[in-house]
């Protein structure tokens, strides 16, 4: 998951608040790790759901946890706007009060542009959204929030690393009747709230970060405008008066570099 910050306490407190029949439905299993096949299932509808979007507009709230070297947690909220038309461009502007980005991607350009220190670079990527997704991680060591939602259905490496999945039932987010379900793989606990509807988008997502003995979240509650499709030239990036432009480190360059030194 992205930024390795998608709640083991919010499952608890779901349990708690709800009389012994219903807490024996919601539980975590108490056996050794397990998939259930219905939590795959509930996935897999939001995948083909989100790929047959021609385009979309999303907005999201989001809270992020950082962890000080005393221990102690500080909660950071924030926003992340997205617009995307497939299969070619998208638009991500991600802003709190510690770090603003806006990342663009469109005729096979990629860009990450800092608007308060008015720097950006831009690298070419392939054609297509997962493609580039896929070489901005290997090559530059870029992961983009909220974009593992967008590949499930087709990076089956996300698929392969779930150690165990479970429904933990049906919660009410913004209006929305949405399945809570709970997944777990290594270093990694997230959750996910898919809408019930005739679109079975996701409604909200919560990530643990489990290798971090303080395990800090980040959260983030979806807002989707599908009936806006945006136009893949408005997506395109242009560059701020004032900005100046910098380069992207590669890091495999960088790493076959220190290899031979």
């Amino acid at each position: 998951m992205t930024s390795r910050i998608t709640g083991i306490c919010v499952v608890a407190f779901a349990v708690m608040a709800m009389g012994p029949a219903q807490a024996q439905t919601t539980a975590a299993p108490d056996a050794a790790p397990v998939i259930e096949p219905e939590a795959l299932a509930a996935m897999d509808r939001m995948s083909a759901a989100l790929l047959a979007l021609p385009g979309f507009v999303l907005t999201s709230d989001v809270t992020t946890e950082k962890v000080l070297e005393t221990g102690q947690k500080l909660q950071f909220g924030g926003t992340v706007d997205m617009a995307m038309h497939r299969p070619d461009s998208f638009r991500i502007v991600a802003n709190s009060d510690i770090q603003q980005r806006e990342y663009y991607f469109a005729s096979g350009k990629f860009t990450v542009l800092s608007p308060r220190l008015k720097y950006y670079a831009t690298a070419d990527a392939p054609e297509t959204i997962g493609l580039a997704l896929d070489r901005l991680k290997t090559k530059y060591g870029i992961e983009l929030p909220l974009v593992d939602l967008f590949t499930w259905g087709t990076d089956q490496t996300i698929r392969s690393r779930v150690v165990s999945g479970y429904m933990v039932g049906p919660e009410k987010i913004g209006g929305r009747t949405c399945d809570h379900i709970a997944f777990r793989q290594k270093l990694v606990d997230w959750q996910i709230w898919i809408d019930k509807g005739a679109k079975p988008l996701p409604c909200k997502i919560v990530i643990t970060n489990t290798d971090d003995p303080s395990m800090p979240q980040y959260s983030a509650v979806l807002n989707w405008d599908v009936r806006t499709v945006p136009n893949a030239a408005d997506l395109a990036f242009v560059a701020p008066a004032g900005a100046h432009q910098i380069t992207l480190v590669d890091q495999i360059a960088k790493a076959a570099q220190g290899d031979k030194q």
